[in-house]
């Protein structure tokens, strides 16, 4: 019976697809082990996702249309993969599980991780390896930061093993071309520009207007408390990551408008960080975190940083559109 473990690393990240996929891309050498996770996020258009619903759930942040967006994400760092996919249901769930299975042990042999869905909880994850004894793939998600170990998933639970959203995802790296940085940066300010712009549709605010869905939900009292510290967690460290992205360009091309705009991103990422670590109470510093209530009587003040957050995002989209036209 065939064994095979790969050995790979996978680092705590609130944005596990993104994780996830830069490690499986950095271990079978499709991605550089020099270039950042943040520079992942900014350039894959991830960092510029920004989308809540009515009472600020934790569901957009996953819900969306992971076969189409996925493929984008990879293109624009010139990466091709192979996706297998089943919804709940489906009749061809088991055949589509069946061919995930073969491919994900054929992927393993040839050097390469996968990522899958539900590993541990409703997040991304990694399969690195397998064991046809068992019948099981060893897997890396959230659980092997909290707990120090991720549970295996047997070959028969492959999309099975998030029970309140049983989604067949597996995608596989198939091959890299080389990227143009200089256009992937210009691509990475245009993307942030249109996800900023301010859209509601099917319940849901997108950019600019998703700051006054939070503040909505608030003062109508049906925050969602896990979904906002999760939706706080995940744009926290989209936000930083476009920021540190942009203080790397600028050692690169330095100039008075990119300057001022990675000071403007600077101000956005403070105001994150003080919602992330200092008002909620009960703190949002990690997974477990997630299930202690916001503390109403911060919600003044919660108010007020997300008004000001959405002046400053205001005015990066501005200045971002100044760094563009310069290009």
């Amino acid at each position: 019976m065939a064994k095979k473990k790969l050995d790979i690393e996978v680092f705590s990240a609130w944005n596990t697809y993104a994780v996830s996929m830069m490690s499986v891309l950095e271990h079978c050498g499709m991605w550089n082990k020099e270039y950042t996770f943040q520079r992942f996020l900014s350039v894959t258009g991830i960092a510029s996702r920004f989308c809540v619903d009515e009472n600020c759930s934790a569901l957009p942040v996953t819900d969306y249309d992971w076969m189409e967006e996925h493929a984008r994400f990879a293109e624009r760092i010139g990466v091709r993969t192979k996706k297998y996919y089943a919804a709940p249901g489906a009749e061809e769930y088991s055949v589509k599980q069946k061919e995930a299975i073969t491919a994900i042990r054929k992927s393993i042999d040839d050097g390469k991780a996968c990522v899958v869905w539900g590993i541990d909880t409703g997040e991304f994850g990694v399969i690195y390896g397998y064991d046809d004894e068992d019948r099981v793939f060893f897997s890396k998600g959230i659980g092997s930061r909290n707990t120090n170990a991720s549970m295996p998933v047997l070959y028969s639970n492959l999309g099975k093993t998030f029970e309140w959203a049983p989604v067949l995802y597996c995608e596989i790296p198939e091959a890299a071309r080389e990227t143009d940085w200089d256009q992937a940066f210009v691509e990475a300010l245009r993307l942030y520009i249109q996800g900023m712009k301010a859209i509601c549709e099917n319940g849901r605010s997108y950019g600019l207007a998703a700051y006054d869905a939070i503040v909505k939900a608030i003062r109508e009292d049906r925050l969602d408390s896990f979904g906002f510290k999760y939706c706080i967690g995940i744009f926290y460290e989209r936000k930083d990551a476009l920021l540190l992205y942009l203080e790397e360009r600028q050692k690169i091309q330095a100039n008075e408008a990119l300057e001022k705009l990675t000071e403007s991103f600077r101000t956005t990422v403070e105001l994150y960080r003080r919602l992330m670590f200092e008002i909620p109470g009960g703190g949002t510093d990690g997974w477990n975190s997630l299930f202690e209530p916001v503390d109403k009587t911060c919600y003044p003040e919660i108010v007020h940083v997300l008004e000001e957050l959405k002046a400053s995002e205001e005015r990066n989209v501005e200045l971002a559109k100044c760094v563009e036209d310069g290009m």
